[in-house]
């Protein structure tokens, strides 16, 4: 198989393109928050803002350092180019950032590509998308051993997106058959661009939905009757619809915020948050 390696697109613009500045920017946002984690095997998935580390970092953080996490990552993100295929599977054998590459779980991907039709390989997609690379150097420092799989979803297609929760239910089931643990990341922002009570009032409705379970609700609450501008709507309900499957705790907030606590600008605000998902708890064992 010949080996192949996603470059970074927004080193320099999203975040740091310098290594030693980058690692010192996620260590210490890393840091910054207390040390409550949650063992892996005892959570499911994490959702995680995607803004430039300056804006969204800090939230990225309470989740990533929220959680011990297994060896392998799965990637779930939106479009925003609107290139490539609809449901996108990265091809590229390691994605590369300023702290070095990581490897892609090439099996993990192959079942993923086996269990949905409409999954593709397709880097197009990928080389100029942000949602994903920017979460990727919070994992780098998080996780020793790191290898990751990384779809982007960019079709507002119920469909599409259930059928991309069926697929990577089944995979995360044959790998943990395998004695694998997988975690879920879905990389989204929240509501866009309006003053921060309506922007509030409107990311509040987005966790409401999600905090319902019901991907067919979640994906037509925030694109239909609310029309909420959450960006990883699609991966969201891909999520949702994986977690109905392999079982999980209702959705926890961990952090909410928006882009105005950078520099004060509340008028036009982004929200972010980062939103855990526990395993459900064994039958007969206490919560």
């Amino acid at each position: 198989m010949k080996r192949s390696v996603r470059p970074p697109a927004v080193a320099g613009t999203f975040y740091e393109a310098e290594p030693a500045r980058l690692r010192l920017t996620v260590e210490r946002l890393l840091a910054s928050r207390p040390d409550t984690r949650r063992p892996a095997g005892s959570w499911r998935a994490l959702l995680l803002p995607h803004a430039g580390h300056v804006y969204s970092g800090g939230v990225t953080a309470a989740g990533v350092g929220a959680v011990e996490w297994p060896k392998t990552v799965l990637l779930l993100g939106p479009n925003h180019h609107g290139t490539g295929a609809a449901a996108a599977l990265s091809p590229a054998s390691a994605w590369r950032t300023p702290l070095g590459e990581v490897p892609v779980h090439l099996p993990l991907a192959a079942d993923l590509l086996a269990l949905c039709p409409e999954l593709s390989e397709d880097e197009t997609a990928h080389r100029h998308e942000h949602s994903i690379e920017v979460i990727v150097p919070f994992l780098q420092e998080a996780v020793p051993g790191l290898s990751i799989v990384c779809i982007s979803i960019g079709e507002p297609d119920l469909a599409l997106c259930l059928s991309v929760g069926d697929a990577v239910a089944g995979a995360i089931r044959k790998a943990e058959a395998r004695g694998e643990s997988v975690a879920i990341a879905v990389s989204s922002d929240l509501n866009h661009y309006l003053p921060r009570r309506e922007n509030r009032a409107k990311d509040d409705r987005a966790l409401a939905a999600l905090a319902t379970g019901d991907p067919e609700e979640f994906f037509s609450t925030v694109l239909r009757r609310e029309r909420i501008s959450m960006c990883g709507v699609l991966p969201a309900t891909a999520l949702l619809r994986a977690l109905s499957l392999l079982g999980a705790a209702p959705a926890r907030v961990l952090a909410h915020a928006d882009s105005g606590d950078a520099f004060g600008d509340v008028a036009r605000v982004v929200g972010y948050a980062a939103v855990l998902w526990e395993a459900r708890p064994a039958e007969g064992v206490a919560a």
